[in-house]
């Protein structure tokens, strides 16, 4: 099974900040299947913040997309994983994924390279049968 790599764009603001969301399309059968029960959300909050944007600076935009790739690399191939949703606000990258086992996903991550240091990142997981944080989340956003 090849995960949809259909994202959806959406952006604006979140109490007067700016906010950008990324969403796969097209999940309902990673979402039928039962398999990805655990949701885990990475964040990476940012040392360095453009004070007019309140994103990121540059700088530490480049990090976090070099992050982003190494992640889905090292998560999505053997389909133990999937990013789901990445969430942009406040200086805070937040990355929303499923997996179907956190002892695998932890192997995988610790896969991704640290050649450049370890990454500032904090992570959570959570029991999610019915995908109810990634849904509400879509669906908020899909309302506005």
């Amino acid at each position: 099974m090849a995960f949809s790599n259909r994202w959806v764009l959406a952006d604006g603001t979140l109490n007067d900040e700016p906010i950008t969301i990324r969403y796969r399309d097209e999940l309902e059968s990673e979402q039928a299947n039962g398999a990805y029960a655990q949701c885990v959300q990475i964040s990476w909050t940012a040392a360095e913040v453009d004070e007019e944007t309140g994103y990121p600076s540059e700088n530490e935009l480049l990090k976090i997309d070099g992050f982003n790739q190494k992640l889905m690399a090292a998560i999505e191939p053997n389909e133990q994983a999937l990013v789901v949703m990445v969430i942009m606000c406040q200086g805070i990258n937040q990355w929303i994924l499923y997996c179907k086992d956190t002892s695998q996903l932890q192997s995988d991550l610790n896969t991704i390279p640290t050649d450049t240091g370890l990454y500032p990142i904090e992570i959570v997981a959570e029991e999610d049968t019915q995908w109810t944080i990634f849904t509400q989340l879509r669906d908020a956003i899909k309302t506005q």
